[in-house]
């Protein structure tokens, strides 16, 4: 088997190349003991076993973030056979420094130029052999968007990895007098026995540089592993280097680095063509205008939420009906005549949970497909110096929204991403904000309740909650950075902003689908195990009286303290807070459950949600049903693209007709809109409700990250606050809300 490494900077478009490369087989993971992504793929390529690792995305291989560390480790101590060097061949100079790093950790190593089709549009001119003499490494022409170059390079990394040792010596550039000094410093070490064991592992120019560079890193690990301690070698000849430079080390070397890569570029590249930030730049000028760029961030987010909730509403109608009147229907057939508790298992408790859940999965599919787009087009990275401004105001800068932003996927990531923040105040600042963050488990709820209480108007309030939470987030940190614990040090904003590109539909795909098949690995899972949970303690004591059960009577325990809230009044919403904080997903396959059983006790009709007998008049060939669930399926895919473009963005709070719903028969959506039947409030309830669901102590897995990176006594602090901030933030909306009904 042969083991190659893909590297290269962020925005390369190595997702894309991988994905072209490795296809469905790229499984995504952490690495052990850190939460920095892992993608790693197996697959035969001409009758060869290939191991192909995604490292992180990095700008150079300084220990300064974990993703580096990660990075770097892999490549010395994994020891693969070959590396990819992945450069954007629209800025190849900015690129080639970490092409420089690479080869100081003697691998083997292959570059591909990719997004070349953009680099000829842009009518830039390229000498290939020139180029490759220059950078002494076999280089290969690829668009991972077009699919070109891709078995080039398969064929060219094979034959690499057959016939280089996995450890060679590149050819490093310097100036004279440093490279003069490097050289001495190589043959001490190569003189000098107690570097033996050390040259077994590192490359020789890497222990030279590194030990000249003081590099903690390494230092640390040789000291560990070989008790070795380098810190104070060759510095005499660092002396002579700084005196003769008046610089410090590391900034000599990297501006020696910087200028190979821009010597090469300058030799080989010709950039006279068209000004590849043309137009990006136009964009810009409008999308980061210091008036327009804001309104224009949220125009783009109602739009998006319009068109996810309205395009999905179809889709979610098939679905639903498929699990509650197909599913449902043969589920009861078959149930017929078991025990009462097995027929509420598998009936209320499996299918109307879970399939409470499931029912959602169009409306993931579509936050997912444009949230990627946004990502991968290069507008997502903006809305950090969109926010700078906003975020200096409690001592931070734009590059902390990067985290928050992350926050609208999922929280866990979020507060890992808080790592690549300067300071530990400005850390415990932005972890703090980032919980209030709308996450993708949370948008079930949302669907649930906006498609029950305000139709067709769904998608502007789901923005306004995604906005509400924006808001909160930004409040608190106001509020928090008084204290000396987050008075975080003011620092300015450094970030490179990718060019807008169009993004490649196989990234958009895969991204979309990777992210839903954990939704529903999710929802098959643990969720389903809660949510059996939550079953028993719904259907006991008094078998299947809900509103006698255990759940039932905790929630009417708990409903005067959240009485000024407004949806406390119904046992059902107040219970359904304390399992949300293990998956909020589980709100909707909790209510599914209580709901839906008691809906099911008026509208007998619903025969999938009873236990008694079908009556054999109703009763369809199996047949006839798939076939109907067949064309259902086809109609609500064209209703879907229609209904996606067609929104009305007004009447935040107009509730739809309930017999509307009843007339569509919508299981667990009709069920929900009889919460608070002919209450003139019943919308109002519904949005305070979201709002505390939004606000509340996120999931499990979430506070466990916050306790992992800042300790149990910060985890303590997060709890309390969202616990106070929902009951506030709701108990305004409704109270304050009250005057306009």
């Amino acid at each position: 088997m042969f083991k190659i490494a893909v590297a290269g900077n962020p925005n390369v478009g190595k997702s894309a190349l991988i994905n072209a490369i490795a296809g469905s087989k790229l499984k995504v993971g952490n690495w052990p003991g850190v939460t920095v992504e892992k993608k790693e793929a197996f697959f035969t390529y001409k009758n060869e076993e290939i191991y192909l690792m995604d490292l992180p995305g990095v700008y150079s291989l300084s220990p300064y973030t974990l993703e580096e560390k990660v990075t770097r480790d892999y490549i010395i101590h994994e020891n693969p056979d070959l590396i990819i060097n992945i450069i954007d061949s629209t800025n190849i100079s900015r690129n080639l420094y970490l092409t420089q790093l690479l080869k100081e950790l003697g691998k083997p190593m292959i570059i591909a130029l990719n997004f070349y089709d953009e680099f000829e549009k842009l009518k830039y001119k390229l000498d290939l052999e020139k180029f490759k003499s220059l950078v002494e490494l076999d280089v290969v022409l690829t668009s991972a968007t077009k699919g070109t170059g891709i078995t080039e390079l398969l064929d060219k990394a094979l034959f690499l990895s057959k016939t280089t040792c996995s450890n060679v010596t590149h050819n490093l550039k310097f100036d004279l007098f440093v490279q003069n000094r490097l050289e001495k410093i190589k043959m001490m070490i190569i003189e000098d026995s107690k570097f033996t064991p050390l040259l077994k592992v590192y490359s020789l120019d890497f222990i030279g540089i590194k030990s000249l560079e003081g590099d903690k890193h390494f230092l640390e690990q040789v000291k560990t592993k070989y008790s070795l301690d380098l810190s104070n070698e060759f510095v005499e000849i660092k002396g002579e280097i700084e005196e003769k430079y008046e610089n410090d080390i590391e900034t000599i070397l990297a501006e020696n680095r910087h200028g190979v890569a821009r010597g090469i570029t300058q030799a080989a590249v010709d950039l006279t063509g068209k000004s590849r930030l043309e137009f990006t730049d136009k964009v810009d000028r409008i999308l980061l205008n210091k008036f327009l760029g804001l309104p224009f961030f949220f125009l783009i987010l109602s739009g998006l939420m319009t068109v996810v909730f309205n395009g999905s509403a179809p889709l979610i109608d098939w679905v639903d009906g498929f699990i509650n009147g197909f599913i449902g229907k043969y589920a009861t057939i078959f149930l017929v005549g078991t025990p009462d508790w097995l027929n509420s298992l598998v009936i209320d408790g499996i299918i109307g949970g879970v399939g409470g859940i499931v029912v959602f999965v169009p409306l993931m599919l579509y936050l997912y497909f444009f949230l990627a787009i946004l990502e991968e087009s290069g507008y997502m990275s903006r809305v950090a110096f969109l926010m700078d401004k906003i975020m200096k105001s409690m001592g931070l800068n734009g590059k902390a929204f990067v985290p928050m932003i992350i926050g609208f996927g999922c929280t866990v990531p979020a507060i890992y991403a808080t790592r690549t923040l300067e300071d530990e105040k400005s850390r415990k600042l932005t972890a703090m904000m980032a919980p209030f963050m709308s996450c993708g488990a949370r948008l079930p709820v949302y669907g649930l309740f906006a498609a029950a209480f305000f139709g067709p108007k769904a998608g502007i309030v789901i923005m306004s909650l995604y906005l509400l939470g924006i808001v909160v987030a930004i409040l608190t940190g106001t509020v928090l950075k008084r204290f000396d614990a987050f008075k975080a040090e003011e620092k300015a904003l450094i970030m490179e902003l990718p060019p807008y590109r169009v993004p490649s539909y196989k990234v958009i795909i895969n991204s979309t689908l990777d992210r839903t098949k954990e939704y529903l690995k999710k929802a098959s899972t643990t969720i389903l195990a809660i949510l059996m949970l939550l079953w028993g303690l719904t259907y006991f004591p008094n078998s299947g009286d809900t509103s006698n059960s255990y759940m039932s009577k905790f929630g009417q325990v708990l409903a005067p303290v959240l009485k000024p809230t407004g949806f406390a009044d119904r046992w059902e919403t107040v219970a359904a807070i304390v399992p949300s904080i293990a998956a909020k997903e589980i709100v909707v396959g909790f209510l599914s459950q209580v709901l839906v059983v008691e809906d099911s006790k008026i509208e007998t009709s619903d025969t999938a949600l009873t236990n008694e007998v079908v009556p054999e008049e109703e009763k369809i060939s199996f047949s006839q049903d798939v076939l109907s669930q067949g064309t259902g399926l086809i109609i609500a895919i064209k209703d879907s693209a229609v209904s996606a473009i067609g929104f009305n963005i007004f009447g935040l709070f107009q509730a739809p007709a309930l017999e509307e719903l009843e007339e569509e028969n919508h299981g667990i959506i009709r069920a929900t809109s009889n919460l608070w039947p002919n209450d003139p409030l019943a919308p109002l309830r519904a949005y305070s409700f979201m709002a505390f669901i939004l606000l509340v102590i996120p999931c499990a897995v979430t506070i466990n990250a916050i306790k992992q990176e800042f300790g149990t006594k910060f985890t303590g602090f997060v709890l309390m606050v969202m616990l106070i901030v929902p009951f506030i933030v709701s108990t305004v909306i409704f109270q304050l809300g009250k005057f306009f009904f």
